[in-house]
């Protein structure tokens, strides 16, 4: 595992949503959709933490480096991208 933890940001067309990359395998499995933060509280490692830890998510998509999340109306994308960043940092590191 490596020492540490990159992130990019991609916009994706839509405002509401934006994939985050990283450089840490996320999961093995096909992809994970998280459609609300139900499903996502019953999910993955990952998106329980993701969920519960970050204000803002509405809906969540994990592939192998990659988290495609659309958040909740009026939540500033600052705000997630660095709950996200420390959220997968506690994670992993």
């Amino acid at each position: 595992m490596s020492e540490y933890i990159t992130i990019e940001t991609r916009p994706t067309g839509d405002a509401d949503s934006l994939e985050i990359i990283t450089n840490q395998p996320l999961t093995e499995e096909e992809a994970e959709i998280y459609r609300n933060f139900d499903e996502g509280d019953v999910g993955s490692p990952i998106a329980q933490m993701l969920f519960n830890g970050v204000a803002g998510i509405a809906a969540l998509t994990i592939t192998e480096h990659s988290l495609l999340v659309t958040r909740e109306p009026d939540t500033p994308w600052e705000a997630i991208v660095d709950e996200v960043r420390d959220a997968l940092r506690d994670f992993f590191l």
